[in-house]
């Protein structure tokens, strides 16, 4: 029952020393044996230790000296304290500081077995309420990891586990295959020594089992234990995960184990977040070369759709929104006129006045525009900007004669900048406006056509970058 549990004992009196390590030898438990403290702390730091039992009274280094270093350094070892001068005070620090009890000279041997097993009674619930710490934390990074594709919120959150749960001080992401890196506290030597020894071809080899390497060495006196564990993306290695505690700190088999969780969930995620990152980048070539397309019908618009993406993203970063809709009026600014597409080019480009009936077709693009665009799941609300881009706030615009806070504000902000973009260019029935000109008309029209924010913060917007 005892055989697997290591009982460190530490006394300057051999006899004392002798008799302990008999009787529990005796009881099964495997001993080691000191007569100082600071070989105690060495012993701890090159052996596993379940219990310390060590006298208070020692040369050196006295007992409550010593729990308090292994109470500093090894967090999960529990002590219990021996005196053969028992006092309260004495006992009652000793409990502060963390021993588990103390134990009297004279001793019954039931005694002290009986308080060695409670002490790994007390270890075995402490290890288990951890586990179940650390099975939660484990299921809401899942949680977390499953829910974003942002990698670098993927890779702050593996930082906050592994600096919070795990207590490691160090940590280095390497991915080959994107060559991107990540580092939190990280010797540029051990860098170095990664870089030399775990480069991809060297770590196909090593990491051919899927074998976590743990390791030591020394820097400038100070023990270095590390850690290397691989990253398998769906086409096998793709990047290494290493991290380093300094001093005593060791890595334990549940420390690999729960690491290894936590750097495979990473490992998925961030892979999840750069294939999402290539599809928009797709998304965006695309998206590129159907407004590119859209203007090449009438080379009067020309950069037009450009021009509307630059002055959305202007009002969106006057106004303070967040990221996520400037993305989206980035591609609704490029989209806003996707619709021409099923324009007649005769209609588009024609130079003189439309009939009613050319008008009529040319008002049916926002329409065709939100059919086009909505089957793209992650334009998002991208096809309703572009299909309300023409309403106004007095409710005489088109489609549908929206007004106010009917129409979508980044619907509202296209309003502005398309408006803005086609005074100030030449269009086949006019020449255009001086922009001066133009914003006196955003003015007049505010209110009726414009929504009376988004001029104020576009003009804003203007003078910031030198145009007005």
């Amino acid at each position: 029952m005892n055989e697997n549990v290591t009982v460190l004992v530490v006394d300057d009196e051999d006899y004392i020393r002798d008799s302990v390590k008999i009787i529990l030898e005796t009881e099964g438990f495997h001993v080691i044996c000191t007569d100082n403290g600071k070989d105690a702390l060495d012993i701890l730091s090159a052996h596993y230790v379940d219990i310390v039992l060590s006298d208070i009274q020692m040369p050196e280094m006295d007992g409550i000296s010593l729990l308090k270093e292994v109470k500093n350094r090894f967090k999960d070892v529990e002590v219990l304290l021996v005196t053969g001068y028992p006092s309260l005070d004495s006992a009652v620090e000793s409990v502060k500081i963390g021993a588990f009890d103390y134990i009297t000279k004279p001793f019954k041997v039931d005694d002290l077995v009986n308080k060695i097993q409670k002490a790994l009674d007390s270890k075995k619930l402490k290890r288990q309420v951890l586990e179940l710490k650390q099975i939660v934390s484990i299921y809401d990074s899942s949680n977390f990891f499953s829910k974003t594709l942002n990698h670098d919120e993927i890779l702050s959150q593996l930082q906050s586990v592994i600096k919070n749960e795990l207590k490691i001080s160090s940590f280095h992401i390497k991915l080959f295959t994107r060559q991107i890196e990540k580092s939190h506290n990280f010797d540029e030597d051990f860098k170095d020594f990664l870089n030399d020894k775990f480069s991809f071809k060297r770590s196909l080899i090593t990491f051919s089992e899927n074998e976590s390497k743990i390791g030591h060495y020394k820097k400038n006196g100070q023990d270095i234990n590390y850690i290397i564990l691989p990253m398998f993306g769906t086409e096998g290695l793709w990047g290494i995960f290493a991290a380093y505690n300094t001093g005593t700190h060791t890595f334990r088999d549940i420390d690999v184990k729960v690491l290894n969780i936590y750097v495979s969930q990473c490992s998925m995620a961030l892979q999840n977040s750069l294939s999402y990152e290539d599809l928009s980048k797709g998304y965006v070539e695309t998206v590129t070369s159907l407004s590119k397309a859209v203007d090449a019908k009438d080379h009067y618009i020309r950069g037009h759709s450009e021009n509307v993406k630059n002055y959305s993203l202007m009002i969106v970063d006057e106004m303070g929104f967040n990221e996520e809709f400037r993305d989206l009026m980035f591609y609704a600014g490029l989209l806003h006129d996707i619709g021409k597409i099923g324009v007649s080019t005769d209609i588009i480009i024609k130079p003189d006045k439309l009939t009613d009936y050319e008008y009529g077709e040319m008002k049916k693009h926002p329409i065709f525009g939100k059919e086009i665009l909505e089957p793209i799941e992650f334009l998002g609300d991208v096809p309703q900007y572009v299909l309300y881009h023409h309403e106004k706030m007095d409710g005489t615009g088109y489609p549908y004669g929206l007004v106010k806070g009917e129409i979508p504000l980044g619907a509202r902000i296209l309003q502005v900048s398309d408006s803005f973009d086609a005074m100030t260019t030449d269009r086949s029935y006019r020449p255009k406006k001086l922009i001066a000109e133009a914003v006196q008309e955003l003015d007049d029209c505010t209110g009726t056509q414009f929504d009376p924010e988004i001029v104020k913060a576009f003009k804003s917007a203007l003078k910031g970058n030198n145009i007005i």
